[in-house]
């Protein structure tokens, strides 16, 4: 019989993401893909990938003053899968809290702590379980697009956003950005808050 990790009482490690972003003209595009293929590997190290992502706020807003930091967003990112976006047994759902970014001059990427939940019974469980959270639908979006892992530790993704005509209904989704541009992130995980 194997041994359970007995909880300790010393609460969840908060997992830190350091982040960059930019934006790239649709006509550079391209460009970039065959520079990430030979930096990450050949055209099948890109992994493609469809995500939903619906942001809730509180019911309940705490008043504007120095503790209105304490509120939080959560988004339910159900990751659709890009062949078959409809077939709902292929997607899977997480519940996911991004903090604050850390106010430190000098720094050109974003810093902030972030946690993942990954919700095992599908994104209309996980919208309940929101709703008991007390937090209710701010918005929506869709994220397409692709992303490569660069030496283990970065992960660059290149992607577009839509927004939905319809809510909940992924099939709505229109560009953002009628020109058509890509949104570059590039990200790194970090355990310990020294960064």
């Amino acid at each position: 019989m194997a041994a359970g990790k007995k909880y300790t009482g010393t609460g969840i490690p908060t997992h830190y993401e350091c982040s960059l972003h930019g934006l790239l003209g649709k006509d550079h595009e391209p460009q970039l893909r065959t520079r990430l293929e030979a930096l990450c590997g050949d055209t099948s190290a890109a992994h493609r990938e469809l995500h939903h992502e619906i942001c809730c706020i509180p019911c309940v807003e705490t008043p504007v003053g120095p503790l209105r930091r304490e509120d939080h967003a959560l988004r339910l990112r159900i990751e659709l899968d890009p062949e078959d976006p409809l077939c709902s047994e292929k997607s899977t759902s997480s519940i996911c809290l991004l903090g604050h970014p850390e106010p430190r001059s000098g720094r050109g990427a974003s810093v902030r702590p972030i946690i993942n939940a990954q919700v095992l019974s599908g994104s209309s469980s996980a919208s309940q379980l929101l709703s008991l959270l007390g937090y209710k639908f701010n918005s929506e979006f869709v994220r397409k697009g692709y992303w490569f892992l660069y030496r283990s530790s970065l992960k660059v993704v290149v992607s577009q956003i839509y927004r939905l005509q319809e809510q909940g209904n992924v099939q709505s989704a229109v560009p953002v950005d009628p020109s058509g541009n890509w949104l570059v992130q590039i990200v790194s995980e970090a355990m310990s808050q020294e960064l």
